[in-house]
């Protein structure tokens, strides 16, 4: 008998530790024409798919076991983008359920993080409406060319659009201690040093270390560590030819030197190309260099987009590590992206570009 209870209580044990370890999905869905169809889960952070089920009956379901709490997605039927449905979740080991009627719209219940954020996305849902609503006003009226009205309806597109950065903000802000709050870091990592700063101000000493917020806490120190005024921070890679350079070989030396952070991928950087070569021929004979920077990920495309680009001679290095060790340093969230730094190797302007390079030039050197 007594060896018939210790059996039962190991197997109770087990059971309850398999359940604190493991999640399941389960998902209902209202719409007959996705019977058969995939749902595929996939993590945010890296957009790395980590399973596909069948709908079948209406239903679906996922089963596995995570770490910690982290921002998911479900792609429902992704092979069709005209009927694909996205839901958004924490996953977690926990029992979950995902409902999505019959006008697509889903709803998350089963865990206090995926209530959090299914609270954020139906209030996000409803100022994102606004915003596209304001946006098609604002063009059907540039259609029927009334001016006054197409100025209304953009003021009314700005105004939303400020409104849904605040809430962003504020959620992230009021809920940096849980995932929900966390899934939203991300799409906030372009926010001003101070902004980003009073993100995490309320951040236990746990929460620093979920990468969501590590990835901030990294963003302020590369600003802050290259902000106007500190001295730049030197950066080493190989050129076109595999010749290790370094940014200390140009800049601190009596140039004025531009550090242009550019990959052959990024549409906008070979826009600009022209524009800021014009301005490196108006300048490079009295004291101006640029250092370009590239985010590129393979040799071929690199030298191949640069001869395309017909790039000047300025020096140019590469890792050939995508968003490395540069972007990090010099808190780089978006390219196209320039650093000026002064003949002392004082950094004095960030993120300036065309007429507003142009300008600081002008400011610098005269016409």
């Amino acid at each position: 008998m007594k060896k018939t209870l210790i059996t039962i209580l190991t197997a109770l044990t087990f059971s309850v530790c398999a359940q604190e370890t493991a999640y399941t999905i389960t998902g209902t869905i209202d719409i007959p024409e996705l019977e058969g169809k995939p749902a595929v889960l996939g993590r945010w952070s890296d957009r790395e798919k980590t399973d596909t089920v069948v709908i079948a009956n209406g239903t679906f379901k996922f089963i596995g076991n995570i770490e910690q709490p982290t921002y998911y997605w479900i792609s429902i039927n992704p092979e069709d983008r005209n009927n694909n449905i996205v839901v958004n979740l924490i996953l977690e080991n926990a029992k979950i359920y995902v409902t999505v009627d019959s006008e697509k719209n889903s709803k998350i219940t089963g865990t206090k993080n995926n209530d959090i954020l299914q609270n954020f996305s139906d209030a996000e849902r409803v100022l994102s409406q606004k915003i596209n609503d304001a946006w098609r006003a604002s063009r059907d009226a540039r259609q029927t060319r009334d001016e006054e009205l197409a100025k209304s309806f953009n003021e009314e597109y700005r105004k939303y659009n400020e409104e849904l950065r605040t809430f962003k903000i504020e959620f992230a802000k009021n809920n940096i201690n849980n995932a929900a709050g966390q899934s939203q870091l991300r799409s906030l990592l372009g926010l001003p040093l101070e902004q980003l700063k009073g993100l995490i101000v309320n951040a236990n000493v746990a929460t620093l270390q979920v990468p969501e917020v590590a990835r901030v806490v990294e963003r302020i120190e590369g600003l802050e560590r290259t902000a106007i005024g500190q001295p730049f921070t030197d950066l080493r890679m190989p050129d076109v030819n595999g010749n290790e350079i370094a940014l200390s070989d140009f800049a601190g030396k009596g140039k004025y030197v531009l550090i242009d952070f550019t990959a052959t991928w990024c549409g906008p950087c070979r826009l600009g190309k022209p524009a800021m070569i014009a301005t490196y021929n108006r300048f490079k004979d009295k004291g101006f260099e640029i250092v370009g920077v590239w985010f590129d990920n393979t040799h071929e495309a690199w030298a191949t987009g640069m001869k395309a680009l017909n790039m000047p001679d300025w020096p140019q290095m590469s890792d050939l590590k995508g968003w490395g060790e540069a972007a990090k340093i010099y808190g780089i969230h978006g390219i196209p992206h320039a650093v000026l730094i002064d003949p002392n190797g004082i950094i004095i302007a960030r993120g300036l570009r065309g007429d507003d390079l142009d300008k600081k030039l002008e400011e610098i050197f005269g016409n």
